[in-house]
């Protein structure tokens, strides 16, 4: 029988979460404050904890992190009031494993609880790309003929014409392109471009999942377990994945082949919860906004440095632009790349998911790629995708 501790400073809500839950033949064990629980926690090991963010005293981030002391791989389920933690992608940077936002429902409750208690989340799998379009059909031969000036004049007109009308339809079924990719991970951080590859980084799962493009659409070629490591970051450099891990405050280099052995374990002073590599520095972002370009030496020396108000949770550098993203708002914010990386402007997607928060972002030829918190789909929008703000 599955033992879950209930962490709250409320009778009438241990109440209720119990009733529920002993129902459904769970064992239940109560706390009113941050210490008990601790105690608690380390005399009976729980198998799933149920923590309110607000506690008196020790708050639910410091009796997480004591959780986390104890057992770093237990899971550890949030319950915030309205506006305290916006998204699971910000659960994640706190090393929680989901949170459930008051009021919730009992169906709701009972679904989180078992898809932490007997594994619900399913591996990706290879699928299918959508049927495309019909190739238009051959064009038959013209044979040649004798015309006068005024019809080769004429002709050669409309064809102008006629390519510039394709070379305008052209521009806009590029803009307004659309399509997803079923069947990926469902809780993707962060993911990195090289070439016709896609590593993406699933802080759930806690593993790196490679994704080739193709003919055939989007394909899963290989995952990577990295067991204990709270992916938040991803970025691609000389053979080398960098993979931060905001929750332990490290950025781990891992050799880009089978396996993705661990190269070495740098320290930083900071939760980084975004990376991007532009081919001569690697930028990290933290959770506070700032924003530090690095070199690749063995200590990630700093070059330059800056802080973004949006505090974003996802950055990509371009050659005139740093792009950010915040999972709260599902905004996208661009910045000139200057001395006061000053804002150009703010976007939001065309596109809604309601309820599944924008987790990572990449431009890859002049296409955006999305994936969202908690829905099995990447995205691969054109520019059109992007609504700038008035």
């Amino acid at each position: 029988m599955a033992r879950i501790l209930i962490v709250d400073d409320e009778p009438d809500m241990r109440l209720a979460l119990r009733n529920v839950l002993k129902l459904r033949g769970y064992e239940i064990s109560e706390a009113g404050d941050g210490p008990s629980a601790l105690k608690m926690a380390a005399e009976t090991p729980p198998d799933l904890v149920l923590l309110d963010m607000r506690l008196p005293g020790m708050d639910g981030i410091e009796v997480l992190d004591g959780l986390r002391k104890i057992n770093d791989t237990l899971p550890v389920v949030m319950i915030t009031g309205y506006g305290h933690i916006q998204s699971a992608v910000d659960v994640m940077k706190l090393g929680a494993c989901e949170y459930l936002q008051k009021p919730f429902e009992n169906a709701q409750l009972v679904e989180t609880v078992r898809k932490y208690l007997h594994g619900a989340a399913q591996p990706p799998r290879r699928f299918p790309a959508p049927a495309g379009e019909a190739p238009p059909a051959a064009r038959p031969g013209v044979r040649g003929s004798r015309r006068g000036p005024a019809y080769s004049f004429a002709a050669a007109l409309v064809l102008l014409l006629g390519c510039a009308a394709v070379y305008r339809y052209i521009r806009v079924s590029s803009a307004s392109y659309y399509r997803e990719y079923p069947g990926v991970a469902a809780n993707i951080s962060s993911f990195v471009w090289t070439k016709d590859k896609l590593y993406a980084g699933d802080w759930l799962a806690q593993n790196v999942t490679v994704y080739v493009q193709d003919k055939a659409g989007l394909s899963l070629k290989q995952t990577f377990p990295l067991k204990k490591t709270h992916i938040s970051g991803l970025a691609v450099a000389d053979g080398t994945l960098y993979v931060a891990d905001s929750w332990k405050e490290t950025i781990e280099a891992r050799t880009l082949a089978p396996g993705l052995p661990l190269q070495k374990r740098l320290s930083l002073p900071d939760k980084v919860v975004a990376l991007f590599y532009d081919g001569k520095y690697l930028w990290t972002c933290d959770a506070e906004g700032n924003v530090v370009s690095r070199t690749l030496d063995p200590g990630l020396t700093p070059v330059i440095s800056f802080k973004l108000p949006e505090k974003p949770d996802q950055i990509f550098k371009d050659g005139k632009y740093l792009w950010a993203a915040v999972s709260a708002t599902g905004k996208i914010y661009r910045h000139k790349i200057d001395g006061a990386c000053s804002l150009d402007g703010v976007f939001t997607l065309k596109t809604l998911k309601a309820g599944y928060p924008l987790s990572a972002f990449a431009w890859k030829n002049g296409r955006l790629w999305v994936a969202r918190d908690g829905l099995g789909v990447i995205s691969e929008a054109g520019g059109g995708e992007l609504v700038p703000e008035q």
